[in-house]
């Protein structure tokens, strides 16, 4: 039986999982990717202030999968 994590938890493993896809790509890639606010964020912290956690774990994978599919069309 697994522990159910928190979203919090999830939050800090999607954004360790980003910052390392970032990091490993090369300086000329790094330099492709536009770093900006995404309207994601803004339903992450949402769902999170009124303690929604299904909603705000739907967030944090849709971020997840945003900024990783960004980061690997960067990285090709």
């Amino acid at each position: 039986m697994t522990t159910p994590t928190t979203p919090r938890a999830e939050l800090a493993a999607a954004v360790r999982a980003v910052n390392a896809a970032y990091f490993r790509l090369p300086d000329n890639a790094r330099n492709k990717v536009e770093i900006a606010y995404h309207g994601l964020e803004g339903e992450i912290t949402a769902s999170m202030l009124v303690g929604d956690d299904d909603r705000a774990r739907s967030a944090i994978r849709a971020w997840r999968g945003h900024w990783l599919h960004k980061l690997g069309a960067a990285a090709r």
